[in-house]
């Protein structure tokens, strides 16, 4: 309960009125989780940051080693924005054409000074990879992927291009999160789903998550979300559970 004090007109008087206020953990990685935050305090809620994403990078060698395919490649496949981050942190884009899977990672791109020309289709890597095969026929790719990306994935896209460079940017790993009190808890990712279990329970709470692979997280964990949203809008994620409460 969060007090707030108020004082009644023409009195000098002060009575405390109570509000409740929703503690919602953010279970994204540390470096991810502002995003989140900003559309839960938007929706009236308070986000607690207990990540239950750790993002291993792959050593300076190799990220070197990406960015130079990049530069090379006619095509550059981008399954999330995070590679962004790696491989770009501060500096201008390549020059070279971008593939995104979703809108939200394409529109990232576009905000560094990017060019997108194609932006692929499904939440699972594989979907995104088939759907991608006619804009990657023929050319040279670079495609900077995190380990757990689904190897057939990579294999669809290497069997269409004329040559692939597929390079492992960063891993993630669950992580068990923080003992801090919340009412809900929103996933973002299997990953986090994962962490969570680690030393916690999903009953004690209002669960919410988008992407059809969360999901699918919590219900081998035996829980089914009280609140889904299919796409990866962190801003309708938001407005579903506050509505929810």
């Amino acid at each position: 309960m969060s007090p707030e004090t108020i004082r009644r007109p023409g009195s000098g008087r002060r009575r405390t009125l109570s509000r409740v206020t929703i503690r919602v953990a953010v279970t994204t990685s540390a470096d991810r989780a502002s995003g989140m935050s900003a559309e839960l305090v938007a929706a009236g809620l308070q986000p607690i940051v207990l990540p239950c994403v750790e993002l291993r990078t792959s050593p300076p060698s190799v990220l070197a080693r990406a960015r130079a395919a990049a530069e090379e490649a006619d095509l550059l496949i981008l399954a999330s924005a995070r590679p962004l981050d790696l491989l770009w942190p501060s500096g201008p884009l390549p020059a070279t054409p971008v593939a995104a899977v979703r809108a939200s990672t394409a529109s990232k791109v576009a905000e560094r000074g990017g060019k997108v020309v194609a932006v692929g289709e499904g939440e699972r890597p594989l979907e995104f990879a088939e759907s991608l095969v006619e804009h990657v026929t023929g050319l040279s790719v670079a495609f900077p992927h995190a380990s757990s990306t689904d190897p057939r994935a990579i294999v669809t896209i290497a069997d269409a291009a004329a040559a692939c460079a597929t390079i492992c940017v960063y891993s993630v790993a669950a992580a068990a999160p923080g003992p801090d009190v919340v009412e809900a808890v929103v996933f973002q990712s299997p990953a986090s789903v994962h962490g969570w279990a680690m030393t916690r329970s999903f009953d004690a709470h209002v669960v919410a998550c988008n992407g059809r692979a969360t999901r699918s997280a919590l219900t081998d964990h035996a829980r089914d979300p009280d609140v889904f949203v299919p796409d990866h809008d962190y801003s309708s994620l938001a407005s579903a559970l506050a509505a929810r409460f």
